[in-house]
């Protein structure tokens, strides 16, 4: 009883540890002042004012959407066909396929994106929309590859079998036997992939130029150059958009396994 007492408040501390920075940003965002205040002195909504009356702080949101939009389309049609082809791969040679498709994710951040910096540099896609787009796309392709192959697994694979042999082609297959129980994997990996390009930092810094700063970039030089109270606003903002895109999803996985 002790030890089990003992690892629950150890497991307790941790989580507070790492939910406290979280949770105390965003009574932060609703103050007036134009210092940090842990509480507010003057509550309201005046940086949430200031931060969407920015044309510069909005060109960077509009970025980060077009961006993470385009690496989630690429990421979700590439990892869906990945996974796709990954089933249906011999058992001795899946785990190794499987590890070099999820690799980005295992690769550290900092050596892809010096990678991905000489590369650029060499073909000009340093600075461009096109470039960032690619590059979110490769760090985002792993979940989408996890979450659908997962999905997959429990596929019956003789209804494909039957499609095809009442004369259904590949695609009419897909869409009509296959894409209908993978629809939540899918939908969910591109969720997490819009996520993932979203907050990405560190690979952004290295191919992003002066006119293609996404919005957790800028927030980045806002940090290093000016500290600015409407900072707590925009990370607020941020953290309850990624909690309302991916809870669905994390609830619907949920209910279905207890199904």
């Amino acid at each position: 009883m002790g030890a089990r007492l003992a690892l629950s408040l150890m497991g307790g501390s941790v989580l507070a540890f790492l939910l406290a920075p979280i949770l105390f940003v965003i009574p932060m965002s609703f103050s007036s002042s134009m210092v940090f205040e842990l509480i507010p002195t003057q509550p309201g909504l005046e940086q949430y004012h200031r931060f969407f009356a920015s044309s510069e702080w909005m060109l960077a949101l509009f970025l980060s959407f077009q961006v993470a939009i385009g690496a989630m389309l690429v990421a979700t049609c590439l990892g869906t066909l990945s996974a796709l082809g990954l089933v249906r791969v011999r058992h001795r040679w899946r785990p190794v396929i499987e590890a070099f498709l999820i690799s980005p994710r295992i690769v550290p951040s900092i050596v892809f994106a010096v990678a991905s910096y000489y590369l650029y540099s060499q073909v000009g896609l340093v600075g461009s929309v096109t470039g960032l787009v690619l590059a979110h796309a490769v760090l985002a392709f792993p979940f989408v590859v996890v979450l659908v192959t997962s999905a997959l697994y429990s596929f019956d694979r003789s209804l494909e079998e039957a499609s095809k042999s009442l004369g259904a082609g590949p695609i009419r297959t897909f869409f009509r036997i296959t894409f209908p129980h993978i629809r939540l994997a899918v939908f969910g990996g591109a969720l997490f992939a819009f996520n993932v390009s979203f907050d990405e930092v560190v690979v952004t810094l290295f191919i992003s130029g002066v006119r293609t700063k996404t919005l957790p970039v800028k927030v980045w030089d806002a940090i290093l150059y000016e500290i600015t109270p409407i900072l707590p606003a925009i990370s607020a903002l941020i953290i309850v958009a990624s909690l309302l895109m991916l809870s669905p999803v994390l609830f619907f996985y949920r209910r279905r396994s207890s199904i």
